[in-house]
């Protein structure tokens, strides 16, 4: 379901990072708007997960997993909040067809991360 683009992987591989750009008054974040409507790939979810590790529950239920859904990963990876939130952001990406960072960042502003979640995701923009 989510897969690393090619730019992803060439700006990884080459440890590249882009300039941060200035807020866009109308989003409140430094990502242009169409990086916000770019599909959500691995390298975010990832770079999400390391900057989101405690509140994988917030941003589960502001992505709209119910309560059961919330246990179930709770249940399947006990003790491990990092593997929880992974497993909640790669389902979420494949059950939203169009799953874009703009929808991931605003979960993570929500939970009360935005700042460190819009950070981990300037690393890897096109």
């Amino acid at each position: 379901c989510v897969t690393e683009s090619p730019e992803d992987h060439a700006r990884q591989a080459a440890g590249s990072e882009t300039p941060r750009r200035r807020k866009s008054s109308q989003s409140g974040s430094s990502l242009s708007e169409s990086e916000l409507q770019r599909s959500v790939t691995l390298t975010n979810i990832l770079e999400v997960a390391r900057a989101a590790r405690t509140k994988w529950l917030d941003i589960g239920v502001h992505l709209g997993f119910n309560l059961t859904e919330m246990i179930g990963y709770k249940d399947k990876h006990p003790g491990s909040r990092d593997e929880c939130l992974l497993d909640l952001l790669a389902d979420w990406a494949c059950r939203e067809t169009k799953a874009t960072v703009g929808m991931l960042l605003s979960a993570c502003r929500k939970a009360d991360i935005g700042g460190a979640a819009e950070t981990a995701l300037q690393k890897h923009k096109p």
